[in-house]
């Protein structure tokens, strides 16, 4: 093999270098965009980690602004698990039964419940399982001081899949309260505090009621008129006449039986509805009435002495209706003042 010349070693020099920059070039465009791909790369993934970041940051807003809800409500916002123990509760529950949120932690919600609600309450949250979306109820809750307050329930569904429960309760007692007393205003007379005749109207509408249901379910009927009233509001003035009226009512109530309901159907005219009394019962009830009625009553400058017309009438399932049962005793009262005596028919 010869020698090559000077001038071929050159351009094999040459070719070999350019060689060598065109491999180094395409090398340099390689890393060029291999570089360029994580720099892509690490922009994606700090956009991710942005998104991530702000993303929790959301959730973070959400969760304490929730808290923040269930903490500063001024309604009553529990969660309990379905077998009924409270898992959490919010600071209103302090303010209305006096229990920080961790003593009500260690009860469960039927232990508050006021025996007499009990099986009501168990009867509506029972309903929860059986396709109803939400159920609403009023019970007395036990304060810790021991007192029952009147609280309105609100407890949706659970969701499906879940082992909690959740309610929103308002103490409802003062308006409790203000229903009882508007009722009882409604219901009885201002003067004597005794039920008036609308309560009375009532009353021998419901026992007539049981009796069309039950015909052992019998009950008696008082009328009483009182005799030689006129004359002590003619005579000595009408608020003698109020104390005296304040007077007998009392006497009468005292010696009512417990299930007795006694009327003041307006001016001197009383009714007594006798629950379960027969003849027997009835013209004992008559007999210890008129004895009070005749005591005499002090009215400050006087002593009267009244008496009492008194009707009695025995509800029996023949009567068709109540009004026809008040007729009949009605009568009877108005054959007693002709009489002066009892007439019971």
């Amino acid at each position: 093999m010869g020698k090559l010349e000077p001038s071929q070693s050159e351009a094999l020099s040459l070719r070999e270098l350019v060689e060598h920059l065109r491999c180094r070039a395409e090398n340099l465009e390689l890393l060029d965009r291999l570089v360029s791909t994580f720099k892509q790369e690490v922009e994606h993934h700090h956009q991710v980690a942005d998104s991530l970041k702000q993303g929790l940051q959301l959730v973070q807003q959400i969760v304490e602004e929730r808290e923040a809800f269930f903490n500063l409500s001024l309604d009553m916002l529990c969660i309990a698990t379905t077998s009924g123990q409270f898992h959490k509760v919010n600071h209103a529950f302090e303010q209305a039964l006096g229990y920080t949120p961790g003593e009500l932690l260690t009860y469960k919600f039927f232990d508050l419940v006021h025996p007499d609600d009990l099986e009501r309450t168990q009867q509506e949250v029972n309903k929860l399982s059986e396709g109803i979306d939400t159920v609403s109820f009023d019970n007395r809750y036990q304060h810790k001081n021991g007192e029952y307050r009147w609280l309105n329930w609100t407890t949706p569904a659970p969701i499906p899949g879940s082992s909690f429960l959740y309610a929103v309760a308002r103490d409802i007692t003062l308006q409790r309260q203000r229903d009882a007393h508007t009722l009882f205003l409604a219901s009885h007379d201002a003067l004597t505090g005794l039920a008036n005749r609308w309560r009375f109207n009532e009353e021998l509408e419901a026992n007539f009621a049981r009796l069309k249901r039950h015909t052992d379910k019998t009950f008696a009927l008082l009328l009483l008129d009182l005799d030689k009233f006129k004359p002590v509001n003619d005579h000595y003035g009408h608020q003698a006449g109020d104390l005296v009226l304040k007077a007998i009512s009392q006497r009468l109530n005292a010696t009512k039986r417990e299930t007795d309901v006694l009327c003041r159907l307006g001016g001197d005219e009383f009714a007594l509805l006798a629950p379960g009394a027969d003849a027997t019962d009835a013209d004992l009830i008559a007999q210890r009435m008129r004895k009070e009625i005749q005591r005499p009553v002090d009215i400050g400058d006087a002593d009267v002495t009244l008496d009492v017309s008194i009707g009695i009438a025995l509800a029996s399932e023949t009567f068709s209706d109540a009004s026809a049962f008040l007729k009949v005793a009605d009568e009877a009262m108005y054959t007693a003042k002709r009489n002066k005596g009892n007439c019971a028919d």
